[in-house]
């Protein structure tokens, strides 16, 4: 069994996403700075022993002087 989940950000602000399940762990920002459609960002949880741990935001403006996922 697979869990999946889609962060979606639009206009110009931005989010921290961050996720661990057993020694896999990342980081991301997610932007829609500068875009017509919103960034996704699809994560994938698999069923397991394993405790599985998503953060996110806040988000905040962005004002494009970052780069970002």
């Amino acid at each position: 069994m697979t869990i999946s989940v889609r962060i979606s950000v639009n206009g110009n602000y931005k989010c921290p996403i961050s996720y661990k399940q057993g020694d896999r762990e990342e980081n991301h920002v997610v932007s829609g700075y500068g875009r017509d459609t919103p960034n996704e960002l699809y994560i994938h949880f698999f069923h397991g022993p394993d405790v599985m741990t998503l953060s996110v935001g806040p988000e905040e403006p962005d004002n494009g002087s970052a780069s970002a996922d």
